[in-house]
């Protein structure tokens, strides 16, 4: 079924939070094989974990991410059948809909709480974020510029070092208690006024510390970093690993300095980080910053690596390489299956030339849908919103075009014998609850006739037809009474299309005499030698509309023309608003007029 985004968005962090622990796992077991480097580097193509959730497959609009209960999926796999809203044929008046209301379940409440305790969450980390940000700009106008020539002389030597040559501010302030950088576009190294004077060799090791930050732009990372924690802030393992790669950060960077050292300086750097230990724990951390010493935690870690540093060999390097090979294939296969917007949307590949795009925008209301009509003559297809088009929904009832074509192909009804008792079941329509024969099945949309049908044909044989025809997601694996609605059988509007130009040429392989039967059973109007067909559904919930299709054709004396509508909405989103959506563009093309117009 389809979901909200944020009940996907959770699926998707029990997801991720697997995969977290299998690289965690890799990198523990692997430690003494791979460099310093190879963890971090794979900490940070562990990132992309955390973005797959909003990777779209397809260009996807913004607005369906947080539509809760527009799409006809939104029913769930426990509703029973007759749940969903049918049009029925009444009167002549074939456009009129009796639904079903479904109230909404305590959880999808639930659900709709726990997206607003998530944003909560987000805006108290936002303006946790802002506050360290606002310290940084304290920081930052506080800041008096290095007037010593000598240490201006150190701070361009060690650029030299390292290769660096990007212009970097150098200042001193009283707003810190060790050594920090920040400044993405321009890059500053402050120093804390108020600490003894640190030797010409200490200095050197913190500005080269500095430095290396800068010319990788850890602070990018830092940022980056800070964004995770505001999104993923309930998430208790995403925040051990952002705090681990903080660490192998700076552990990292402590290497990149180490390489530029001898034995005597490398014992002089360690020196200066617990230096600056005890400073950096009565300050709280800087997000956006990158400072030299922070917890006593990661303080130990950094001096454990510092005592055994040693230079990576090249069998290390390689072993490494292959590792972060290994990882990133399971990262990238990891990313469709983690996609909040791949779980949400199904698209249809769609690769037809001819096509021209239409506005009925103002057809449509305040609804949002898509409409597909197909020229047979000029080859040609009209569409009105080319994304809604490809996206699959579920078929609802038009479904039982199909249903109906199954049961007759396997002679579990025939055109002259196609009457099923009723079994004294009583539903909320009278149209329900009486014998049925398939034409006025089709034309009550009568749920249990259809359900009878499937149920004999069986779930198995059902799943082979769907995938002989290519019925859109081709998928049945839920509740053989429902799952035209459960969100598992999908499909576009421009597959309707292309499903109905293959039902009606007969290019299925079916008995011509069983399509002849279904086309009949799906007439609506026969009008100055023009007769329309089509079949109808909708969904309801908490008594509104939610949903609607309409598909079929119309048959001229010399052409054929096919239709799909498909609209949602949080009210009036029915079968029946597809309709006068459907019967206006086809007028408006100069296709067709209905009866019903005709007489209003």
């Amino acid at each position: 079924m389809d979901n909200s985004f944020f009940t996907l968005f959770l699926i998707s962090n029990i997801i991720l939070s697997v995969i977290f622990c299998l690289i965690i796992a890799i990198k523990k077991g692997l430690k003494k094989q791979i460099t310093v480097n190879t963890q971090y580097h794979v900490s940070m193509i562990s990132l992309l974990v955390l973005v797959a959730p909003f990777i779209p497959t397809h260009f996807l609009g913004i607005n369906d991410l947080l539509n809760f209960g527009a799409s006809s999926s939104i029913l769930t796999n426990t509703q029973s059948a007759a749940n969903m809203t049918e049009t029925i044929f009444q009167s002549g008046n074939w456009q009129q809909d009796f639904s079903t209301s479904i109230e909404q379940s305590s959880y999808k409440i639930l659900d709709f709480i726990l997206f607003y305790v998530w944003l909560a969450g987000m805006i108290i980390m936002l303006l946790a974020t802002i506050i360290s940000n606002l310290r940084i700009y304290k920081i930052k106008k506080s800041l008096k510029a290095v007037d010593h020539s000598e240490l201006s002389m150190l701070l361009t030597t060690c650029k030299e070092e390292i290769n660096f040559h990007k212009k970097v501010v150098l200042g001193y302030s009283s707003l810190v208690k060790s050594p920090i950088t920040f400044g993405l576009m321009k890059p500053v190294i402050v120093l804390p006024k108020n600490t003894p004077m640190l030797s010409y060799d200490e200095m050197r090791c913190v500005l080269l510390h500095e430095l290396v930050h800068c010319k990788r732009k850890d602070l990018l990372i830092n940022y980056f970093l800070g964004l995770s924690r505001i999104v993923y802030w309930f998430n208790p393992l995403v925040w051990n690993f952002l705090h681990n790669m903080k660490t192998e950060m700076e552990i990292t960077c402590d290497y990149a300095v180490l390489k530029k050292l001898d034995e005597e300086s490398q014992l002089k750097y360690g020196e200066v980080i617990l230096k600056f230990a005890s400073q950096a724990k009565q300050s709280l951390p800087l997000i956006a910053a990158s400072e030299i010493s922070s917890s006593y935690k990661q303080v130990k870690q950094r001096i454990v690596t510092i005592v055994n540093f040693k230079v990576e060999s090249k069998q290390q390097k390689i072993k490494g390489s292959l590792i972060f090979i290994a990882v990133l294939a399971i990262i990238l296969s990891s990313i469709p299956s983690i996609s909040v917007l791949a779980f949400n949307k199904d698209q249809h590949s769609f690769s037809e030339q001819n096509v021209v795009y239409k506005d009925y925008q103002t057809l449509f209301h305040d609804l949002t849908g898509s409409a597909v009509v197909y020229d047979t003559k000029m080859d040609q297809y009209m569409i009105y919103n080319e994304d809604e088009s490809t996206t699959r929904y579920a078929p609802n009832s038009t479904y039982k075009i199909f249903s109906a074509l199954f049961a007759l192909e396997n002679e579990i009804i025939k055109k002259e014998h196609s009457k099923i008792a009723w079994d004294g079941t009583l539903h909320k329509y009278d149209n329900w609850n009486q014998d049925q024969d398939l034409f006025n099945a089709m034309k009550n949309s009568t749920t249990w006739y259809f359900q009878h049908l499937d149920q004999q044909l069986g779930k198995k044989k059902l799943q082979t037809y769907y995938e002989q025809i290519g019925y859109g997601s081709k998928d049945i694996s839920n509740d053989i009474a429902n799952y035209w609605m459960d969100g598992h059988l999908k499909i576009s509007p421009v597959e309707q299309i292309d499903m109905l130009k293959r039902f009606y040429k007969n290019e299925l392989s079916f008995d011509q005499s069983n399509i002849q039967t279904v086309k009949d059973s799906l007439l609506l109007e026969d009008f100055n030698g023009l007769r329309l067909s089509g079949k109808t559904g909708t969904g309801d919930v908490n008594g509104e509309s939610v949903d609607g299709w309409f598909i079929g054709y119309v048959e001229t004396a010399d052409n054929t023309f096919f239709f799909a509508v498909h609209i949602k909405g949080e009210k009036n989103a029915g079968g029946s608003d597809a309709v006068k959506i459907a019967l206006s563009i086809l007028e408006k093309e100069g296709i067709y007029r209905s009866i019903l117009l005709e007489s209003s």
